[in-house]
Formats: structure tokens, sequence, C-alpha cells
């Protein structure tokens, strides 16, 4: 890789991007992250409203730059209904893909972050590879689809040279609080002092939970490979229990607490399922890439940020 190779991240301030940026950046490109939101983390940053079905700024931004890596980890979800959920991953999509077809002079590797919750029906055991179904039964999992078939349209007619990861579950320091561990330590965070009461869905499921910087060295690796295979799953490959992933964060943390489960709480979790664990063997062999921190690892860190943020 060239030193000073630009790569540009849709969404380089959220949880997901932030953590892409540094890992791009850590390698020698020159990392530029892209959103509505001011850069937090002193990275370069370019403002710009990609919630829109018009390309010209986001071209604009590509002859600007002229990337050699184009990393779309944008699109909000949380409390979205389905038509402003498809504007926000879908259409964002299509519009980022417009943008890098208006440059067939640039040699742009196109790294998209789909999600494994487009398969479905999802098994009861076992490992899911990327010859799965995709039927998908959260209303995020068919948005994510439908966003994923557009990029493999576009990779198909030559239009992109690009590669969707299908990622699971991320944890680590900065995991929105709207997720399942994100709200049990923005919880216990808040009871230090005391004791804390945390009511959930059932935690009877076991998922597959990656360290985001795990996440960020997958693309990463995806930037700097050409592998023969438009969708690659990325995740640890071991199914979890829910349960005793969130009694080690009440463990890590040290606040006494009581965990409840109730019926009437919101699933965080993202799917029905009550196993998820994926195969990784394609990640492996075409990216050369495998997860290098544990889950453990994931949630220390996590509650060291959360309770003295740097």
């Amino acid at each position: 890789m060239i030193e000073r190779d630009t790569a540009l991240v849709l969404g380089g301030t959220g949880f997901v991007g932030t953590h892409i940026v540094a890992s791009l950046r850590n390698s020698g490109y020159r990392t530029i992250s892209v959103s509505r939101a001011m850069s937090p983390n002193g990275a370069e940053h370019v403002s710009l409203d990609l919630g829109t079905d018009d390309p010209r700024p986001l071209t604009d931004l590509l002859r600007r730059y002229r990337p050699a890596v184009v990393v779309n980890a944008a699109g909000s979800y949380w409390g979205l209904d389905e038509r402003r959920m498809y504007h926000s991953l879908v259409t964002l999509t299509e519009t980022t893909l417009a943008a890098l077809a208006a440059h067939p002079d640039l040699r742009t590797r196109y790294v998209h972050l789909g999600s494994v919750l487009e398969y479905g029906p999802l098994p009861t055991s076992g490992q899911v590879d990327e010859s799965a179904p995709t039927q998908p039964e959260s209303l995020y999992g068919r948005m994510k689809l439908a966003a994923t078939m557009v990029v493999q349209a576009a990779i198909a007619h030559g239009a992109v040279d690009g590669v969707v990861l299908r990622v699971t579950n991320s944890i680590g320091p900065g995991v929105h609080p709207g997720t399942l561990i994100g709200r049990v330590g923005s919880i216990l965070a808040g009871h230090r002092a005391g004791r804390a009461r945390i009511e959930l869905s059932s935690l009877a499921a076991y998922r597959d939970f990656i360290d985001v910087r795990d996440l960020g060295d997958a693309v990463l690796a995806a930037a700097q490979s050409r592998p023969l295979h438009t969708v690659v799953n990325i995740g640890r490959g071991q199914a979890v229990s829910v349960r005793q992933l969130v009694d080690r964060l009440v463990t890590i943390s040290a606040v006494p607490a009581d965990v409840v489960e109730s019926a009437t709480a919101p699933s965080a979790l993202g799917a029905n399922a009550s196993w998820l664990e994926v195969a990784t063997d394609t990640a492996e062999q075409a990216l050369g890439w495998r997860v290098t921190r544990d889950v453990d690892q994931a949630l220390r860190d996590y509650w060291s940020t959360l309770v003295s943020p740097i």
C-alpha cells in the first residue's frame, strides 16, 4: 500500500465508523470521516448529509480526494419506521454507488457493511455461512439485505469494485446505548453509588459477538484484498450465551445489580431466533482475517471508557 492512499469512511463518526477510521489510519491511510456530525476524535472530517438521493455532493467529494477506498458504515436505524429506514440504508447506498459510478477513472475499493441479520430463517444450532438463505425476519434485516442486493448488482455489472461484509453483533468502546450491552452499561454506570435494577427481555439466546476493533481490522483487510466473493461473513465464529455476557459485564463493573428478564421489556438483539453463529472460513481464506480479541476484553475496555472517558 502507498503510504498516503486516501480512505473515505461514510458514517465515520459512529460507533463502528470511528474504529474503522482508527484501523485504516493506523495502517497508513489518509483517512477522512464523512457524516453530518462533527468528528470527535481529531481525524480529518467532512460534514455532509448522506441522507439524500442526490449523489452530486459525494461525487464532488470523490473528485476532490480521489480515494483508494470508500467504506460505507453509514445509515441510522434506531427508532425509524420502514420508509425512513429504507431511505437511511438503501437510498444512501444507491446514492453512494451513483457517485462512484460517476468516476469510472478512479480505482476505488468499495467496502460495504452488511449484517448477518440478512440471513433467515436462522438455524437452532450450527454455523451460518454465505450460502445460507436470505429471508430475514426483522425489518432491519430486510433493509440491509435490500442494500446488499443493490451493491451485488453494481458489482455484477462492473460498476464498482466492491465487497459486502456481513457483520455480526459488535461490542466494545463506544457501543450504542440502544444495544443490549450499551443499555446494560448505561444503567450500571448510572448506579455506581447504589444498586442497579436492569430489566431486559429474554436473555436465553446465544449470539456471535465480535470486538468492534476486530471489525475495523476486517474492513482494513477487505480494503487491501481482492476476494473472489461479493459477500463475506465477519464474526467470531462462536455463539455465546447472552445471559452470561450480561452477567460478565455486571461482574466487571463491580456494581451490585439485579438483572430481571421481563416479557414487556423491549428486545435489543435484533432477531427472534435463539441461536446465531457465523462461519468465518471465507474471511480467513479470502481476506486473511480472523479475530484477535476476546469478548471479555471488549467488555472490559467498554466499561473502562464508559466510566473514565478519554
